[in-house]
């Protein structure tokens, strides 16, 4: 396998798992809002009372139907900020493991090279002692 290649995509990963990083955590602040939102809806229906002053029961049960499909709908919008972060966290996982292959490749191909290299000097090396012993005995 070609090094410089390797190299090359190896960059084009590590940039594609940090953005993927990056989009998960924007995933996470993104659904960590929705939550703070569907909490203070829930709390502000329920901090709503039914002495609240109106002018007919069926007012103050409108309001509180209102007020349900509001936190029902954040719920939903959670729900899709959930859907999200798990979304962008596969798809993190999924380019954080060719990273690491990929690391694996790499750290396996310079063991290569390096016992090509060592063969290669123990080659040479043996040449030139068989080498000195041809001159030694005088056939050249």
């Amino acid at each position: 396998m070609n090094r410089k290649r390797l190299e090359a995509v190896l960059r084009i990963r590590v940039l594609q798992e940090r953005s993927a990083r990056g989009e998960m955590a924007r995933s996470n602040q993104r659904h960590r809002r929705a939550q703070a939102h569907e909490t203070r809806t829930w709390e502000r229906l329920d901090a709503w009372s039914a002495d609240t002053p109106c002018a007919t029961l069926g007012a103050q049960s409108s309001l509180r139907q209102a007020g349900v499909l509001a936190a029902d709908t954040q719920h939903l919008v959670t729900e899709r900020a959930w859907e999200g972060v798990v979304d962008a966290r596969d798809e993190w996982t999924v380019t954080a493991r060719r990273v690491e292959a990929l690391e694996r490749l790499s750290e396996r191909l310079g063991e290569v090279e390096a016992e090509e290299r060592e063969r290669a000097q123990s080659n040479e090396l043996d040449d030139l002692v068989l080498a000195r012993r041809a001159l030694a005995k005088g056939t050249p």
